[in-house]
């Protein structure tokens, strides 16, 4: 009997653009810049699933289109704002804020005859981040921040960072605990205790939901900026997991001190894929205290990034029997990929 391959299974070397899921992806929010880039009067551009994105603020509110001019494909966003419009920097075509075409100096006559305009996307703006979506009904809303607001926490964004991967498979690294012995050993984890607990894992609006408690080392450092001084501290970590790619884990430690960190993976095309993210606490209260965490959190994404980067292929098969789980240990991941797959069949079958 000849011998079954994953090719047999899912053909998992199905490019990543004509996969269901990564379809699918089109059908939801994702964000494509930190709010605090994008300025008033000023053009940004973003990439999302393949397609430039032109972002302006104008009057405080931010709208996203297609940044590709109608008359030979340059990119708006390079150009500049002027009475209220969007000009081309090839040919000085002007749109409006609402994308009508408006003016054509090179032949002023056709101007209000020629009836084109930038394909404008759906565009909403919370938790820090411009969130874009490219039909006109997508899935739920743009994941929130419960904290965001909170006056005890003090919030940090870091520059985001591209990884070749694709958006699930970034999604799922930050929630693969069975990794954290090996990858980030002594740090996140040791090996000689790498079993995973048995953990409920349920959907929750368009979340899914998912809590741990963890034993950990309290290094000096953290002792003094918690106030703890226990060498072995026992922390409540709860995940928030918004379907397609975002990430919210609260650390809440033993003396209340809460710990937020939250992650946005974008399809920026296929095998690509931009990552926002925002560090919250509510003890660290000087410069060197905050740096401390970026320096902690981008070793972790050091570590991290080689091997999720060398995960095949990029992206997710199309059939869940395509890799293998193990139960429990790999839980969060088969009851993410199944809601996802669940989705991307409503989406793109129909």
């Amino acid at each position: 009997m000849p011998k079954v391959t994953m090719r047999d299974l899912a053909d998992p070397f199905v490019p990543e653009r004509d996969s269901k899921w990564y379809r699918a992806m089109w059908h939801f929010w994702h964000p494509v810049a930190y709010s605090g880039d994008v300025v008033e009067g000023e053009m940004l551009q973003g990439q999302l699933l393949g397609e430039r994105i032109l972002l302006v603020r104008h009057e405080g509110t931010v709208r996203a289109f297609m940044d590709v001019c109608r008359h030979k494909g340059a990119a708006p966003s390079l150009g500049w704002i002027e009475n209220g419009c969007i000009n081309c920097p090839y040919h000085g075509w002007a749109y409006d804020m609402e994308g009508n075409l408006v003016n054509i100096p090179s032949r002023p006559e056709l101007n209000g005859i020629l009836k084109v305009n930038l394909e404008r996307y759906q565009c909403r703006e919370g938790a820090g981040l411009i969130w874009v979506s490219l039909v006109d009904e997508p899935w739920g809303d743009p994941p929130g921040l419960a904290e965001w607001d909170d006056p005890d926490m003090h919030w940090q964004s870091p520059a985001y960072y591209d990884w070749k991967t694709s958006a699930p498979r970034r999604l799922e690294n930050f929630v693969d605990f069975s990794h954290f012995p090996f990858v980030h050993e002594n740090i996140l984890g040791t090996r000689d205790k790498a079993e995973v607990e048995d953990h409920e894992v349920w959907r929750e609006g368009q979340m899914l939901r998912f809590d741990r408690y963890v034993v950990e080392p309290n290094d000096d450092t953290m002792k003094g900026i918690l106030g703890i001084s226990d060498d072995i501290v026992k922390v409540l970590n709860r995940y928030y997991l918004s379907l397609p790619g975002t990430i919210y884990l609260l650390r809440i430690f033993p003396n209340g001190k809460r710990y937020g960190l939250y992650m946005v993976s974008a399809p920026t095309g296929p095998a690509t894929c931009r990552n926002f993210w925002h560090i919250g606490s509510d003890f660290a209260q000087n410069d060197e205290e905050l740096a401390f965490l970026i320096d902690f959190e981008l070793m972790v994404l050091d570590q991290d990034q080689p091997v999720v980067e060398s995960q095949w292929p990029e992206h997710l098969p199309d059939l869940l029997s395509a890799e293998m789980y193990i139960k429990v240990a790999d839980d969060v991941t088969l009851a993410y990929r199944s809601w996802l797959f669940e989705l991307a069949a409503d989406f793109v079958d129909k």
